[in-house]
This record gives structure tokens, sequence and C-alpha cells, in this order.
């Protein structure tokens, strides 16, 4: 290419064509599809801002240095990502260094490119704006030059790389491979200097496109990307080997045995941890549990047998973790079991713990230091957090003098001020938001949520934790546990103490709810819901110190007490009321806070709830395609004159109405025969064609009441009926002028 083709096409870049626009644009989407996952991870764990500058950055500099030879515009670009790196390398973790390996590099690679999200990424905000400016740049350079394909193909190969780690969405990845393949065919369709007929088939091409991928994603386990998924939560979803648990939509429990436990007392099962809250659920990273500082745990010895009943993808246990047999399993510093293999039915591993402290008093008294690893960890909140959910945190706590005061206040506020249901409604917002400030309903994993990001609001550190509750006793030291025990609740760090764990879900309804089904499911005679003798009823102790009785307690699962938490009836002892003479749970949304705020999601709102942008997109697409295609096949067309010729509206002037069916009757003959010439009127037109007395007898009425000025109701119904059924007449015939 010549320079001064160069400079021909550098000055006229985007203003062309409507073909060059639209190709531009198709870039800008495919660009806009990426980016909005990396804007998803900032605006998860913060630095958005910033992603919004370094991108605003590369495409002024890309405007800036369009004239560059491309050499020199992909060394600026490697420079760019390298530098990038580098930061993000400073960024992480000390203790990422001490692992860091060639073999590590390449294995995190592997990882990333087969479903390793980025959110599980340490420093995940400063990886993101890292390698943002470098793809921007380059797609912005070559669109400027009008190198449309490289654009799109730099962008898409972009785009890509955040489909297999499965940070990018059904939808958002057809919006970019549809953008992606306007971008080529617009951009060649300009070269070439293509007319409107090759634009529309390239439209209905993109539309078929779209048409093809519904037809093979919207089967049995697939999505659709025309209609936005429907999240509902099975109950093994909650407890599975995935680095992300969700937390909104209605929940379907499994009343089937996953495993029988013989335990020395009753307790919690811990099943995963996750620290990265991103506003509908929760992810972990890849790190978690390896922080230092945490110190061990000093409550009871616990002994437990865990034999698996139904295929489990994690190893419950229960929480702190000292040593297990039976299990090839990494045991993390901070007592977590990670890296655990697949469990079939019959596998049994021993596991020794050691419960949390969980002396109230103690516990209340301690407001020392918390070890820098935990607050940079377990104080993320997504910047989709409402500022009114902080107030209303402010207002709950305002009273509280120390972390485990504050975890008591909102864990008391949340059992009072919201219902326990299965059938929750799911927002696309901010769950979190949602159900603090206007929903009424929820259940574990709503609760958890809500207590894990008012505590960190509040500078409290607090994680989500899923696993199973103590399930159904069946003797003294035998538990039977289902997958309607699969819970989340809450583990607040206490400086000095470590985690401590909190439910926040009122127990008695969750209790009632799960009993419900099992005995459902036993009635319909579903396989699996007993083992161990579980059939013949809970077994009760011989002493009155815990309540066994088949409906369950104020704070157990199907009769039996967790330990390791104080009851909530025990804990008014002590929990006292604060100075403004108001319990937490009698703190209510102040009425400035109720239902404000963008940022509380559309649910409970005056107007509906609309589709994802992307999904609009998809659907704009579709639609354009599908006009293009009947244009193109002439088949809209004729589907209008078709109704055209047969609709003769009713006219207040009858005049009207005659002028019309001589317009069809017309149009009729200029298919049949020919069109009237210009300045041949109508005499001479009907005379030449002799069309038939019809014809004739509407051009008749049209001559009169044109020139005459007058027309009678019973002339106009003559003429309309006349022109049907020329028309129809018309549609039965071959066209004498092929």
């Amino acid at each position: 290419m010549s320079a001064a083709t160069l400079r021909a096409r550098l000055a006229g870049a985007w203003t062309d064509s409507p073909r060059d626009a639209v190709a531009t644009a198709c870039v800008a989407v495919v660009v806009a599809a990426y980016l909005s996952v990396l804007y998803d991870v900032t605006s998860v764990v913060g630095e958005s801002a910033t992603l919004v500058g370094v991108v605003t950055g590369a495409l002024a500099l890309a405007a800036v240095l369009r004239a560059l030879p491309s050499k020199y515009a992909f060394g600026l670009a490697v420079a760019l990502l390298a530098g990038g790196l580098v930061a993000y390398l400073l960024s992480v973790p000390r203790a990422y260094y001490a692992a860091l390996s060639p073999g590590r590099v390449l294995k995190d690679t592997v990882a990333l490119l087969t479903g390793y999200s980025v959110l599980r990424m340490p420093a995940a905000g400063t990886w993101a704006v890292a390698v943002a400016p470098a793809p921007t740049f380059l797609a912005a350079y070559f669109t400027a030059r009008r190198e449309y394909a490289r654009a799109a193909g730099l962008a898409g190969a972009t785009l890509a790389f955040f489909v297999l780690t499965g940070d990018a969405s059904t939808t958002v990845t057809l919006v970019g491979v549809l953008a992606a393949a306007g971008a080529v065919a617009f951009g060649t369709l300009a070269v070439h200097d293509a007319g409107s007929r090759q634009v529309q088939v390239v439209a209905a091409v993109l539309a078929v496109m779209v048409v093809a991928s519904a037809t093979v994603t919207a089967v049995p386990g697939g999505r659709s990307p025309l209609v936005p998924a429907e999240a509902t939560t099975t109950a093994s979803s909650l407890v599975n080997a995935d680095s992300y648990v969700g937390v909104g939509g209605e929940l379907r429990l499994d009343p089937q045995v996953h495993f029988v436990a013989e335990s020395e007392q009753p307790t919690y099962y811990r099943g995963a941890v996750y620290d990265r809250f991103t506003g509908n659920g929760w992810t972990q990273t890849a790190d978690v549990g390896t922080e230092q500082g945490t110190p061990p745990p000093t409550g009871d010895r616990i002994r437990q047998t865990i034999t698996v009943e139904r295929r489990l993808g994690l190893a419950p246990a229960a929480p702190v973790p000292q040593t297990i047999s039976g299990l090839d399993a990494e045991l993390t510093e901070g007592g977590l079991l990670r890296q655990t293999p697949t469990l079939y039915p019959g596998d049994s591993y021993e596991v020794v713990s050691r419960a949390p402290p969980d002396d109230p008093e103690t516990l209340a008294g301690e407001t020392g230091d918390v070890p820098a690893e935990i607050r940079d960890r377990y104080l993320q909140t997504p910047e989709s957090t409402s500022e009114d959910v902080v107030a209303l945190a402010d207002e709950i706590t305002r009273d509280a003098d120390s972390p485990y005061r504050q975890a008591e206040a909102i864990e008391t506020w949340l059992e009072a001020n919201k219902e326990y249901s299965l059938n929750a409604p799911n927002t696309d917002g901010d769950l979190v938001n949602e159900f603090v400030l206007r929903g009424q309903v929820g259940y574990c994993t709503y609760y958890a949520s809500a207590m894990a990001v008012m505590l960190r609001s509040q500078g409290v550190p607090a994680r989500f934790v899923v696993g199973f509750t103590e399930g159904q006793r069946v003797s003294e030291d035998e538990y039977v546990v289902r997958g309607v025990d699969s819970h989340a609740w809450v583990e607040v760090y206490i400086p000095d103490r470590g985690w401590v764990t909190f439910d926040p879900t009122p127990s008695g309804e969750r209790t009632s709810a799960e009993q419900s089904r099992v005995e459902e499911a036993r009635s319909e005679g579903v396989d699996g819901v007993d083992a161990a003798g579980s059939e013949d009823g809970t077994w009760t102790p011989p002493t009155n110190t815990t309540s066994t009785s088949d409906g369950g307690d104020e704070d157990g699962v199907n009769g039996t007490v967790n330990p390791n938490r104080t009851a909530p009836q025990d804990r008014e002892d002590y929990l006292g009321t604060p100075q403004g003479g108001d319990s937490p749970a009698n703190v209510t949304v102040p009425s400035n806070l109720e239902g404000a705020g963008g940022d509380a999601g559309a649910a409970g709102g005056d107007g509906p709830d609309l589709p994802p942008l992307s999904t609009l997109a998809v659907w704009g697409v579709l639609v354009a395609g599908a006009a293009a295609a009947l244009r193109y096949t002439g088949i809209a067309d004729r589907a209008y004159r078709a109704l055209w010729l047969r609709w003769l509206p009713d006219a207040d002037d009858p005049r009207e109405e005659v002028e019309a069916a001589y317009e069809r009757v017309e149009y009729v003959l200029g298919q049949r025969y020919r069109s009237r010439h210009s300045g041949e009127t109508v005499r001479e037109y009907v005379a030449d064609v002799s069309p038939g007395d019809a014809a004739e007898r509407v051009a008749s009425l049209r001559e009169r009441a044109r020139y005459a000025g007058t027309a009678s109701e019973a002339e106009a119904s003559e003429a309309k009926r006349l022109a049907r059924s020329l028309a129809g007449e018309y549609s039965r015939l071959p066209s004498l002028r092929r």
C-alpha cells in the first residue's frame, strides 16, 4: 500500500460510507464484549475506574498513532502488556512468589484455558487492568486504518480467551461472534463498494447464526442466548467442587442420603469456603485458606468417620480439621481441606477436628488487630453494594463494641426481620441489596451472603461457608446426612481467636421445610432417602440436655443442637439492650433507605424488568436480519402489497374511497399489462390496455369523483368491491408482462 493510499484511507477512516461505519461499530461491539468481562471482574474486586481510565487512554493512543507502521504498533502493544503484567506480579501476595516456578506458571495457564475463572486469581482487578490496554489499542489502531478483519480477529481472540476461562456468558460470546463476523463482512463490502442487496445477505446470515446458536443450546442442560437463564439452585450445587456458587433463585431440596457420619458430637460439616462476592454468587480464590496469622482453634476435639453414600465432590468435615486419614487431600494451615478427590459410594475416611472457640464472653471481649492477609481477602465487597446497605449495617451495629458483638447484632436482625422460604425471588442486580433493603424472603444463601457483606462493610472479616448441618441422629454417635441438610452459613474472624461460626438463617423454618421434603420423598417411594436405620425415626438421648423430637428444635436439624454455636435463646442473657433502648432485632430499614437507590434491584418496582443489554443486542441482530431476508426475497413487499390491495379503509369523504380503490386497480393493471406513462390520462390508459368492464367502471367513477366532485357512498362501496375483485383475479393469473 502506497503512502498516498494510506493517507487517503486514514483521512476518511470513519466517514467513508455507511458500510465503514457499520464495520467500525461491529469491531467496537467485539471490544466491548471482552471489556464487559473485565469490567465485571473489576466491579467485584475494585479498580473499575482505573480500568475505564486505561481503556480510554488506549483508545486515545490508537487515534494519535494510527499512522504508525504496523510492526511498531505491535511492539507498543507488547510493551503495554508486559508492563501491565509486571505491575500485576508486584501486587500479588508474597506467598504467591514462594510457589512460583515454570511448572506453576504452565499449570496456571492451562487452568485458565480450561475454565479457571479470572475471579479466582489473586489481585484479579489489577490483572484485568493490566491486560486490557494492549488488545484494545491494537483493535482501535487497525480499525482506524480500516483493517477491519485484523481488528475483529484480535478482539475476537481476546474474547475467546474469556470464553475458555468461563467468564464470558453464552450471550456475550454470541454477541461478540456476531459482531466479529459483521466487522469482516461489512469491511469487505466497504472495500468492494457493494450495494444494498449484499448488505441484506450479510444481515440475513447473521440472523441465521443467531437461530442456529439458539437451536444448538436450547437443549436440556443448555442455555438459549435469546432468553436470559432463570437461576434455580439445587441443594447439591451448594456442596460440590466448583469454585463458584450462585446464591439466587428457587431452591430444590434433595432428599437422598449423601453420607453417614460417626461423630462424637453433633456438628456442622464444612465443605468449602468462599471469599469473593460478585453480587450474585461467591467465588473461591485459588489460595484461600493459606493466610498466615490465623490462631489455632481451641475448642473440643472431634473425631469423625465419614462413609459416603452418594458421589461427592468434596470432603465434609467438622471445622477445624487437624488430621485426615483414608483420603488423599491437602490440609491447609488454616484448617481447610482442598484438592479432595471425587468420593464414591462406599468410600470412607476419618478426620480429627478441633472446634472453634465458643465462649461468648471471651469472644465478645476480643478487639485486637486483624492480620493484613485476613483484612485484604475478607473485607471485599462488590462495587454494586448499595450505600443504603452500609448505612443500615451502621445503624444495626452502632452500639456493638467488638467484632463478635457486631456479628451477633446483624445475625439477630436478619433472623428477626426476614422470612425463610425456598421460593425466593431472583434478581439481575446485587442480591444482597435486594434482600436487605426490599426482599422479605430468602433461604440460607441469602441470609449468609447478607450477613457477610454487612459485616465486611463494618470492617469485620467474614466469609461464606457451604456444607451440611448435622443431619438426622440415628444413634448416640451416628448421623444420616441428606441433600436437604446442605446449608450455607458465615464464619467471622475474631481477633486472636480465629474463625467463629454464625448462622443467621432461622432454624425452625428451615428444619420444617427439610423434614417435609424427606417425608414427601418417602411417601413417593424415592430411592436412597434412608440409611443406617433412619426410617425408624430420630434417636432420643436418655437425658433432657437436648431436644430430639422429630419436629426439630430452635437451633438444629432433625432435633439436634450445634454445640459449636451458642443458641439464640442463650445469647439473650448476655446480648443486652443498646443504649438507644432498642435491640438490634428491632432496627428497621429507615424510611429514607427503604426501596431507595438503583442498586437495590428491580424486583418490587413498578416498571418491567428488561433483559440484559447483550440479550437485547442478540434479538436486535435477529430482527434486523429477518427484516433484511424478507426484503431480499421480496416476501415483505409482496405481503405488504397483498394487504394493501385488499384493505380499503372507510373514509369520511366517499371521493377519497373511490380514489383509493382506483389506486389499487391501476397497480393491478400495471402488473397485468403495463404501467401508466407520464402525461398519459387515465381515460387514455384504460382505452389502450382494454382491462375489461370492472376496471373501466372504477376508472369512470374516479374521473367523476375527481373532476365533477361528486361520489355517493354507494358508488364508493361499488368501487371498493370491484377493486377487491380485480385484486383477487390478479393473484390467481400470471402476469402478461413476463
